[in-house]
């Protein structure tokens, strides 16, 4: 047990006092921990790496178990079905570098991955292809100790309907302990980027039912969009430029957008020029490269931010993106850069973002410089209401203003989710101000 009581998530966007804090190393201590918490009456949360800006993992007064400091690692690896457990503070990273080392791939990834396993499932993480799901969609087991200290284990082979009820849990369930993934075959990515106007943008849009993978970074106040278009491909990687990766993307692309992102929060009338620049410096080049999965699908990024992302039917993708614009130039806004732009298919998890419906994200961003807050939430909010217009459905680890009754009525298996939440912990063990709001 921590003698620190306070605890602060990645992006210093809150920073929570619980009660103790914890650092379990094995099953066993953590069933103790929750055993005690309901002797002693107090909420139990489980953080990874603290990637959410949302207030899913604050729990001022009760006990907050730190799972990725000695619970993590691999468990059990089936090289024949490339079938991975591992425990659940184990990190993205960890596992794609895993699969790197034994001819096998993840097969799709965000542009992070710090965060842990569970943390990612259990907030619907995302990449993007449209033929390629979520890192839920990976899952094939895992196993959840429940409000009564007890272990229950969720398979996909044996009862679909009750795994796809748990898999994306927000955290109300229990405290997931073990992760069974199901790895790929290992595979390069021939990757493509262009330099778009947001109509050419417009007119991409249908490449995403046929694109392996696809994304758009829009620039806003530049009419500029960067298309990344990949696919698997046997070709060999180039050679990394390790010149590229410290100028490109750590100065460039960390540093200097810092920077100007600081200096444009005492002028915003230069937030304009400034993402002009840094399209031009990061953006603008068009290209064709091989890498690996895992280099492919990520990018360092250390700069803090508040992101808000909603996924909306896949067929609203061009009136919404055409209403953010309009709104972006009638109030006049002065907004960081990219507006991302991906898409993802179907899932069958009950609170996926993408239940039941080929979806496309679009991910609006404040950023943090140096630690500075921006006040976007003006902003934020009309973006909001433009996504709520389309049923859009909100990334549980960022930035939403809906109400528990408007939530419940975008799930269809709302009230079944609940119900097992109410049978896997009926005293609330697990319920913060957070998921109180919601259930």
């Amino acid at each position: 047990m921590s003698t620190s009581l306070r605890w602060t998530n990645w992006s210093k966007s809150f920073t929570t006092t619980p009660f103790a804090i914890f650092q379990p190393s094995s099953e066993i201590e953590i069933i103790e921990i929750i055993q005690k918490a309901n002797a002693e009456n107090k909420v139990v949360k489980a953080v990874g790496s603290g990637h959410s800006c949302s207030l899913i993992g604050s729990v001022d007064n009760g006990y907050l178990l730190d799972l990725q400091t000695n619970y993590q690692g691999i468990i059990n690896f089936d090289k024949q079905t490339r079938q991975l457990t591992v425990k659940a503070g184990t990190s993205l990273r960890q596992i794609a570098d895993f699969a790197l080392e034994n001819n096998c791939a993840l097969d799709n990834l965000g542009t992070i991955v710090d965060q842990s396993i569970s943390g990612a499932i259990s907030t619907g993480t995302h990449g993007s292809g449209i033929t390629h799901g979520a890192v839920d969609q990976s899952i094939l087991t895992l196993s959840i100790i429940t409000g009564n200290g007890r272990l229950k284990i969720f398979d996909k082979r044996t009862n679909k309907e009750e795994f796809h009820l748990a898999v994306v849990s927000l955290g109300a369930l229990g405290i997931i302990s073990t992760v069974t993934i199901q790895l790929v075959a290992d595979f390069n990515m021939k990757i493509t980027t262009k330099n778009l106007s947001f109509d050419q943008m417009i007119a991409h849009i249908p490449k995403a039912y046929t694109d392996d993978y696809l994304r758009f970074w829009w620039a806003p106040h530049t009419n500029r969009v960067h298309y990344w278009e990949a696919h698997k491909t046997s070709d060999r990687p180039s050679t990394p430029s390790l010149w590229n990766h410290y100028i490109n993307d750590l100065f460039k692309g960390n540093f200097l957008h810092e920077l100007g992102l600081w200096v444009t929060s005492f002028i915003p009338k230069q937030i304009p020029s400034l993402n002009k620049l840094m399209y031009k410096l990061l953006l603008s080049k068009e290209r064709t490269t091989v890498t690996n999965f895992l280099n492919g699908f990520t990018l360092p990024i250390l700069v803090k931010q508040k992101v808000m992302e909603y996924a909306i039917p896949i067929e609203h993708t061009e009136v919404v993106l055409q209403e953010i614009k309009e709104v972006l130039k009638n109030k006049e806004y002065l907004v960081h850069m990219p507006i991302e732009v991906r898409f993802t298919p179907s899932n069958e998890a009950a609170l996926s973002m993408a239940y039941g419906r080929k979806s496309c994200y679009i991910g609006i961003i404040a950023y943090k410089p140096f630690g500075k807050d921006i006040n976007y939430d003006a902003y934020f909010e009309d973006i909001h209401n433009i996504y709520t217009k389309y049923e859009g459905r909100p990334h549980w680890a960022k930035v939403t203003y809906y109400t528990k009754e408007e939530l419940s009525s975008l799930y269809p298996n709302w009230d079944s989710f609940t119900k097992l939440r109410q049978e896997l912990d009926p005293n609330g063990l697990f319920l913060n101000d957070f998921l109180k709001r919601l259930f």
